[in-house]
């Protein structure tokens, strides 16, 4: 079976127009904008700084590029919506190798079109094993975007992974480490989270995440959730999100469908509990030739 890109954008367009009528209605919370850009493992799990790997790792954990993982490239969109408007869309490119030297190298470009962060972000990162267990990464950020907001900068990333054991890993990492000069929508941010389980059967994550806003405020986020695989083929994904950032609570889910010669197509969708018109959606196609 051969998935194909256009799955993709039928996918994205069709999960960008879900609202569950159980959720309750309200004002929707403000725009997460660049902030919130994600994959789509990390949107349908809410919690992945300890649980994930190759180009999903990038925007989550950089110390985890190279765990687990070969040669990964992958086309990203990601679309926020708040009632009938579109705050961003993000559309992008991300390759790792790790295969090339013991050193595994990521690189990322993610152009936005809308809302108030529209231009483009490029990344290069590398991240190796400091020792057995233990997995260290670091990359720098180019952004150069426009709207509302304009930015010209350049910032850094760091995390790390240990394995604690099979079952066991425990991640760190920390986002916008040379300040870009906007706290309010692009702070410094550290992480933290554990997963426990295996990634060839059910996994579990918890997170925390802190923004350091202006005038010393720290602005928590709380996550928690799991991932199980069937069959070997199909990842089903679920989590939920305190998000005092944003002043809301969010749950989430998602689906990745795996092929036998190296394809997959994953799609993660998030809403708030407190305002049914706030949500994000991303659709991924990822491409991962056996080694």
């Amino acid at each position: 079976m051969t998935l194909r890109p256009t799955l993709a954008a039928c996918a994205l367009a069709a999960l960008s127009t879900l609202a569950p009528s159980a959720a309750r209605a309200g004002d929707p919370p403000p725009p997460g904008g660049l902030f919130d850009l994600t994959g789509t493992t990390a949107l349908g799990t809410s919690a992945a700084t300890a649980g994930s790997s190759g180009t999903e790792a990038i925007f989550v954990n950089p110390g985890a590029t190279g765990l687990r993982t070969g040669y990964v490239a992958e086309a990203l969109g990601v679309v926020e919506r708040r009632g009938a408007t579109t705050p961003s869309r993000w559309l992008g490119l991300a390759v790792v190798d790790a295969v090339s030297s013991p050193v595994a190298t990521s690189v990322a470009y993610v152009a936005s079109s809308a809302g108030d962060h529209q231009g483009r972000l490029v990344s290069l990162g590398f991240s190796g094993a400091a020792t057995e267990r233990l997995h260290l990464g670091v990359q720098g950020r180019y952004l150069k975007l426009g709207g509302t907001e304009r930015t010209d900068a350049v910032t850094a990333d760091a995390g790390l992974v240990w394995d604690a054991s099979s079952y066991l890993t425990l991640g760190v990492s920390g986002f916008n480490l040379l300040p870009v000069h906007h706290p309010d929508s692009l702070p410094q941010v550290m992480g933290a989270g554990l997963a426990v389980g295996s990634d060839t059967f059910l996994r579990v994550m918890g997170d925390w995440k802190g923004a350091f806003l202006p005038h010393g405020r720290l602005a928590n986020r709380y996550a928690a959730g799991g991932a199980v695989l069937l069959g070997g083929l199909v990842t089903l994904r679920a989590g939920w999100m305190r998000d005092e950032l944003l002043r809301t609570s969010w749950w989430s889910s998602g689906v990745g469908v795996a092929s036998s010669d190296g394809f997959a197509i994953d799609a993660g969708y998030r809403q708030s509990i407190d305002a049914a018109n706030a949500r994000e959606v991303a659709v991924s196609l990822r491409y991962y030739p056996q080694q």
